[in-house]
């Protein structure tokens, strides 16, 4: 397996995968966007007050579909790269495949979904009843400092998954 191979497949899949959890996300939003509250700058949050009950239970049913389709399709493209490559798939490339494709998501959230649809574009649908106005609809730096930690945090179910996924394919 070559570098320009691995990179292909991160492309790939990492395009399928932010593509899939953004239209997720954007459902979402149409039908309530207080299910996503939790993750506006503390200014939105204060202005709002706390989340109803009934975005609570929407906010748990959605975390379902998200984490299969996240965990579904990096998995996906492990098992892919591993058939690829006549049924062996060695660790380090299982890792960095997996770490790409959070990376990869990770970067199409904060730079398309947050910084260009939240902060630039703001569209009616995301800015909750009662926050118009409020400084964090224009707060480029909390999306980057919200985002931040979770870059060293992917390292860990990447492991984890390519424990799972690396190795040789039984012979059948």
């Amino acid at each position: 397996m070559t570098a320009k191979m691995l990179r292909n497949q991160v492309l790939k899949d990492g395009t399928l995968l932010s593509l899939s959890l953004a239209t997720l996300i954007t459902i979402t939003f149409l039908i309530n966007p207080e299910i996503w509250v939790h993750d506006y700058p503390p200014d939105i949050q204060e202005k709002f007050g706390p989340k109803s009950e009934k975005a609570k239970k929407q906010t748990t049913l959605v975390a379902i579909p998200f984490f299969l389709l996240l965990i579904g399709l990096v998995v996906r493209s492990n098992l892919m790269l591993k058939r690829e490559n006549d049924g062996v798939l060695p660790f380090k490339i299982a890792f960095l495949n997996t770490y790409g494709l959070f990376a990869y998501f990770w970067l199409f959230d904060l730079v398309l979904m947050d910084w260009l649809i939240f902060v630039t574009l703001k569209p009616s649908i995301i800015v909750l009843p009662g926050t118009e106005g409020a400084a964090g609809y224009d707060d480029y730096a909390f999306h980057l400092k919200a985002a931040l930690p979770a870059l060293p945090l992917m390292a860990v179910p990447s492991l984890l998954i390519a424990a799972f996924t690396y190795g040789r394919s039984p012979k059948l």
